[in-house]
């Protein structure tokens, strides 16, 4: 009992002596300032070293390395009060905003929760938890397409400019134009569409909301003027009423009659269209599926990408443009083969 006691005690001590982040202390310090607190702390070097190793899978400690050398704080400089042991579940919860949300951090966040994320990957090696972090992925559907590079400066200066709700200069190339040109923007939020970033802001004085991809970016600054929000803009609104990122063809949505594979009219029992689709088997391999849709080109790459398990029956418009792009089709597969 004598010796728990002695533990529980000598590792409160070391805890006391490690300094908050971005203060730093080696382990030899450490020991060393233990020793003059109290001259019958007797611990040797390797024994430090092990506690310390111990501590810092139960408290957000951590260290750098330089040389052979481990320089230890703590990640968190109110922790040194309250002393808060990480959970194994707050740990898979950081685990999985590593894993899937790291786009979304600005820099400077990123910066001050790595110490965290790497401590939460040392409490959950070999516990359940870590094992269920191994075992469960989300997917996407079609080729892993690999996402264009960002300049580092860039991204930052982008994030910068969000967070502090400041204008942002920037040397932008359009798909339309060879050479960048430069851009007065008011940030208004960052949308992920797949692997690709989009800033959506405001140019100059115009009202008009649009997108600019990150990668096409080859310069950014923020500068000291505070940025403008239009009356009303509100990013989820942007995404989800107006469409803006499915690409919208028209404002009023059209009533959307296809004929489909049973596969995939077993697809859509399960994912629905809408609220008021409707499916109506009509032979052994032909079902039909009616629904109202937003009229956008996002709907016509999904429809499309069922090849000739989908016929568009209407709106006519619809068919037509479907029929002259299997017809384009066709004339480009029969008019040669490949080369």
């Amino acid at each position: 009992m004598r010796k728990a006691v002695d533990t529980v005690f000598r590792y409160l001590a070391i805890l006391q002596c490690i300094p908050a982040h971005p203060a730093r202390k080696s382990t030899a310090r450490i020991l060393a300032e233990l020793r003059e607190r109290d001259p019958e702390f007797d611990v040797s070097a390797r024994s430090m070293q092990r506690s310390l190793e111990h501590l810092s899978g139960r408290f957000p400690i951590t260290c750098e390395t330089v040389g052979r050398t481990n320089h230890w704080y703590w990640i968190d400089s109110h922790a040194m009060t309250q002393l808060p042991a990480m959970t194994e579940h707050t740990a898979f919860a950081l685990r999985l905003a590593n894993e899937y949300l790291r786009p979304l951090m600005p820099p400077a966040t990123l910066r001050l929760l790595d110490s965290y994320f790497q401590h939460a990957n040392r409490l959950l090696k070999g516990s359940a938890l870590g094992r269920w972090a191994n075992r469960t992925r989300i997917v996407s559907r079609g080729p892993t397409l690999t996402p264009p590079p960002v300049r580092e400066d860039v991204q930052r200066a982008v994030y910068d400019a969000l967070l502090n709700k400041r204008l942002l200069e920037i040397n932008y190339r359009s798909r339309s134009q060879g050479r960048p040109q430069k851009v007065t923007l008011n940030p208004l939020g960052l949308v992920f569409r797949e692997t690709v970033a989009y800033l959506v802001a405001t140019a100059w004085n115009y009202p008009d909301v649009r997108h600019y991809a990150l990668h096409r970016m080859s310069k950014a600054q923020l500068l000291n003027q505070p940025a403008r929000t239009p009356p009303g803009f509100r990013l989820a609104s942007h995404i989800k009423d107006e469409l803006r990122f499915s690409y919208p063809l028209a404002s009023d949505k059209i009533s959307l009659r296809v004929a489909v594979s049973p596969e995939v009219a077993e697809h859509l029992a399960e994912r629905r269209l809408s609220g008021d689709q409707r499916i109506t088997r009509q032979t052994v391999d032909r079902v039909l599926v009616e629904a109202r849709v937003a009229d956008t080109q996002e709907l016509r790459w999904w429809l499309l990408g069922f090849g000739s398990a989908v016929e568009v029956l209407s709106p006519a418009p619809l068919r037509e443009e479907f029929a002259a792009q299997a017809r384009a089709m066709q004339a480009m597969y029969v008019a040669k083969g490949p080369s």
